[in-house]
């Protein structure tokens, strides 16, 4: 294979995937009551049931790219190239009640005297009808000029082809006819796609890497398989798992290193006072400071405002907190009895020392959300938060004398 060969091969790589993008586009469009086919009846089809599961709608697209886009003209060999396909395909589709032809292309569409009738092609049918005839009729005549080793216009057996068509053939395809013209990125249009969806901005581009990598694997399985590329909307939802990738990248992740900035930004009240809580009688009970304690008040309190506002942001769920939580009180418990192993009730001293062990041992025990470490503010929040419901005490009797 020599260079052109080579440059010539990976242009029509390029547009097979093109055509896959174009694909993704349409299933992130895609309704419950369609299905969308790849290289069966067309490159691409929508098929829309009805409620008795015959076919409502089908939209046959041809997907026609080109490196250099340029402009649709009006010897375009890939415009005349799809008449004749559609022409051929006609007979051999499936009861429909309603029909489509869609020429998807990411060339612009210029205003020579063809491609402006097909603009509104049903306005034209006979302009156009008329203009295929002319077409034919000059390119013939060029052909028949030429000398025997001059190589034919590839363009000439296209329009041959559709001039022999009746005019009713002709005028059922432009009936049905439609320009999908778009020179913008598809990833960009894909992205565009993903957005409306709600999903945040900043991450759009590994959202689509996902559903792009979803649908290659999906594809070649199916391949594989010897099954044809039909895929429902359960298909891409559910089996593709796009429900779940959807809901993966609205969950901004949980920021919590944030916590550090809301606490040291806060402005206490004078007045502030936790006299009247759980966590501030068991902290008493063995000689932590008021100004300590309020501390630890205002750090229970803002962690459980920056949790709340997690869980309303989608970053950190109710299950998720729940879980830090009992892995908080498992933590505890392990430095509980650490703490109380040999502690003997009756020596208060001994026990005030072993209870005061235990607390500040745990409020230099840093929780972890996954691999994330919190911040050790967020920590002492959640453990004064235990202590106060209570869940989690400092004496090795804590439960008898603070859980009533």
């Amino acid at each position: 294979m020599n260079h052109s060969d080579k440059i010539a091969a990976d242009k029509t790589s390029l547009g097979f995937e093109f055509q896959d993008f174009v694909y993704i586009e349409k299933l992130i469009d895609l309704r419950p009551e369609q299905t969308l086919g790849l290289e069966l009846h067309d490159d691409i089809h929508v098929e829309t049931a009805t409620d008795d599961a015959s076919i409502k709608d089908l939209l046959l697209i041809q997907v026609k790219h080109s490196v250099d886009p340029g402009n649709v003209t009006d010897r375009d060999i890939d415009l005349w190239k799809t008449i004749h396909n559609w022409l051929k395909l006609v007979p051999g589709l499936p009861p429909y009640r309603t029909l489509t032809f869609q020429l998807y292309t990411n060339k612009s569409l210029n205003n020579q005297a063809f491609v402006s009738l097909l603009k509104a092609p049903r306005q034209n049918i006979q302009a156009i009808i008329e203009h295929i005839k002319n077409t034919d009729q000059e390119i013939s005549a060029a052909e028949s000029k030429k000398k025997p080793d001059e190589s034919p216009n590839p363009l000439a057996k296209y329009v041959k082809s559709v001039s022999k068509a009746s005019d009713e053939e002709l005028k059922f395809i432009f009936e049905r006819f439609e320009f999908h013209s778009d020179n913008s990125s598809i990833i960009t249009r894909i992205s565009s796609a993903l957005r409306q969806l709600s999903i945040p901005k900043s991450r759009v581009e590994d959202t689509a890497k996902y559903v792009i990598g979803a649908f290659k694997q999906s594809k070649f399985s199916r391949i594989v398989k010897g099954e044809k590329v039909v895929i429902t909307f359960d298909d891409f939802r559910t089996e593709m798992g796009f429900d779940r990738i959807v809901r993966s990248a609205r969950a901004e992740p949980a920021d919590f290193d944030r916590f550090v900035d809301i606490y040291y930004s806060y402005e206490r009240p004078d007045t502030l006072s936790f006299n009247n809580s759980k966590f501030h009688d068991q902290l008493k009970d063995i000689g932590i400071s008021d100004e300590e304690i309020v501390d630890r008040g205002v750090e229970m309190i803002l962690a459980e405002q920056f949790m709340e506002s997690l869980r309303d942001a989608g970053s950190f769920s109710a299950s998720e907190n729940s879980r830090l939580e009992n892995k908080a009180v498992s933590d505890w418990q392990l430095l509980h009895n650490q703490s109380h192993r040999s502690t003997k009730e009756d020596d208060e001293a001994a026990h005030q020392q072993a209870s005061l062990g235990c607390y500040d041992q745990t409020m230099r025990t840093p929780l972890k959300a996954g691999d994330i470490e919190l911040p050790i503010n967020l920590s002492c929040g959640k453990y004064i938060k235990l202590s106060n419901l209570p869940r989690i005490g400092w004496r090795k009797n804590w439960q008898s004398k603070f859980k009533k």
